[in-house]
């Protein structure tokens, strides 16, 4: 009787300490499923500014956009009708606007270049987010079926 007693007393106590082990590995998991989350919360965060960064960068290029148009065609209109005149002071007078048209025309086309560059940028950084996003949501799918 003493014996069955202990061997009752023994399974209840490897019952409890299984359960236990089960419960602790429940938890552990559920702490990684919510971790992961966490992370995919955080990079479609990242992913929303990333959206709005390139939105901006693209009103700001279509803005270099016509203003670059608007030079060029200023420019070519300024070497176009540059003729050297017999008055030497008119001849460097439209000598100095064609080369202050051409200088603004150069820098806005620049300012278009970086403004290019950067969204290419942010096409890149949308990307790897993406890829990020999908891999975390696959790994979280499969832990929690």
């Amino acid at each position: 009787n003493k014996m069955i007693k202990n061997l009752l007393t023994s399974s209840a106590l490897v019952l409890s300490f299984t359960l236990i082990s089960f419960n602790a590995k429940a938890q552990e998991n559920d702490i990684n499923v919510m971790k992961q989350q966490s992370e995919v919360l955080k990079l479609n965060a990242d992913l929303m500014h990333k959206k709005i960064d390139w939105e901006k960068e693209k009103q700001n290029n279509t803005k270099i956009q016509a203003s670059v148009a608007s030079l060029n065609k200023k420019s070519d209109n300024e070497t176009d009708d540059y003729h050297s005149s017999k008055d030497p002071k008119d001849t460097a007078k439209d000598a100095k606007n064609a080369a202050k048209i051409l200088k603004l025309t150069e820098s806005a086309n620049k300012d278009l270049e970086r403004s290019n560059n950067k969204m290419i940028d942010i096409e890149g950084d949308i990307r790897k987010l993406e890829k990020k996003l999908e891999k975390l949501k696959y790994t979280v799918e499969l832990k929690e079926k």
